[in-house]
């Protein structure tokens, strides 16, 4: 069960104050009691608003458990709620401090936050965001927008160690795809972290071993496959075709057919079925069964349950890029740029 904030304390600041108000937040609470001041990571949160919307900077954030991932992985928060279009170099024009803390009065530990309101040029923000960086611990982007509605800024993803996101909000998934493109290819390889992508993970364990146990030699093709998903999960569809084409050897054509429907109603994530391997995979959230036309019994595995905030912080925990994801993600740019 997680443990409950013990604390949340926010206080109004500029953007040339930011240091020195947060020095006298945490003189202020070891006033109050003992506390400890906790950091691992930077943790750079970018959230697209437009400019004419009002903003509470000191207010919790509905969709995106910051606090949870703030105690479960100890950073220092840069929330940037930013609204693109403009054109003019300047800094932020708000900015609000907080510092949370965890645990037993003995045994407390505290975490801060730094949230900011900016309307500024693109190449305004890596200059914002780097002079609030701790520089002697690793930087992650966590994209908590669509992407596949605008595409990250370049500029950040170039600073961090890592690009968190969830391909969970995507409304286009191709188009989501194609934002990720030039990431692939660029020289510098940037960490990929799609949240969506580790629901995945038991299921593909389940087909590699079904398929390992029941024909050793099968040769699983993509042509003749059917993918069946709920309602909102078309991207994790879509993931797991991406990374049959690239992992099972599937075929070299990129436009190969595939089947892939809606299936309303029921508890089944994904039900994917191979013609040629006679194998069929249901995924829901508690387990995922694999059964095959051969004489063998159904592999059963359970399918691990996670929260948000546990997901993102067993990410920014994780100092090894994920290769699986992204060759899943160069067969699906290569699937939709052809056409």
């Amino acid at each position: 069960m997680a443990t409950a904030v013990a604390d949340r304390t926010w206080r109004d600041s500029s953007p040339e104050t930011i240091e020195a108000d947060l020095s006298a937040l945490w003189i202020d609470l070891a006033r109050q009691a003992p506390v400890v001041r906790a950091l691992m990571a930077n943790l750079v949160i970018f959230r697209e608003r437009p400019a004419g919307e009002r903003i509470d900077l000191s207010a919790p954030i509905d969709d995106v458990p910051v606090d949870e991932v703030s105690r479960l992985h100890p950073s220092r928060v840069i929330l940037l709620h930013h609204a693109r279009g403009a054109r003019e170099a300047r800094s932020p024009i708000a900015a609000a401090i907080g510092a949370f803390t965890f645990g037993p009065p003995r045994a407390r530990y505290g975490v801060e936050q730094i949230a900011l309101r900016s309307t500024c040029a693109e190449a305004s923000l890596p200059s914002i965001v780097r002079r609030l960086t701790l520089g002697d611990l690793p930087t992650s982007l966590w994209w908590a927008d669509d992407l596949s509605q605008a595409a990250p800024v370049a500029a950040l993803v170039a600073m961090a160690r890592q690009l968190v996101y969830d391909s969970r909000r995507w409304h286009d998934v191709r188009e989501g795809v194609l934002a990720l493109a030039p990431l692939l290819a660029g020289e510098r390889e940037t960490d990929l972290v799609d949240l969506n992508w580790r629901r995945l993970t038991p299921l593909r364990q389940a087909i590699l071993h079904a398929v390992g146990s029941a024909r050793p030699t099968a040769d699983m093709k993509l042509a003749g496959g059917r993918i069946r998903h709920r309602p909102g999960d078309d991207a994790l569809a879509w993931l797991f075709a991406g990374w049959l084409s690239s992992r099972l050897e599937s075929t070299s054509d990129p436009r190969a057919p595939l089947l892939m429907e809606e299936a309303p109603g029921g508890d089944d994530i994904l039900t994917v079925s191979f013609s040629d391997a006679s194998i069929t995979a249901t995924m829901n959230e508690h387990r995922v069964i694999v059964s095959s036309q051969d004489d063998v019994a159904p592999f059963v595995t359970a399918a691990p349950r996670e929260t948000e905030a546990e997901a993102v912080a067993s990410e920014l925990r994780s100092l090894t890029p994920d290769v699986c994801l992204r060759d899943t993600l160069l067969a699906l740019s290569r699937r939709f740029s052809s056409g």
